[in-house]
């Protein structure tokens, strides 16, 4: 999936049950069919996961596993 990062925002408190939760929201941008413009999302990455350098304006390639969870983001340009 490509996308226009166009925010992000880390992450870091307590769940409801106590649990530690780390990591970065992204907010992106993309076409989508019947949507006049673009539609808007967020994705929530783990502390852990390999985010490359990226700011806002960049266009992201995305994957995904077979449960939806982002599994590999790249940098293709601006």
């Amino acid at each position: 999936m490509k996308a226009k990062l166009i925010g992000a925002r880390e992450l870091n408190f307590q769940s409801g049950d106590g649990t530690t939760v780390k990591g970065v929201q992204l907010y992106i941008s993309f076409p989508e069919e019947s949507v006049v413009g673009e539609m808007t999302d967020k994705l929530f990455l783990r502390e852990n996961f390999a985010l490359p350098a990226c700011k806002p304006g960049d266009m992201l390639d995305i994957t995904f596993n077979r449960k939806g969870k982002p599994e590999t983001i790249t940098v293709i340009g601006k």
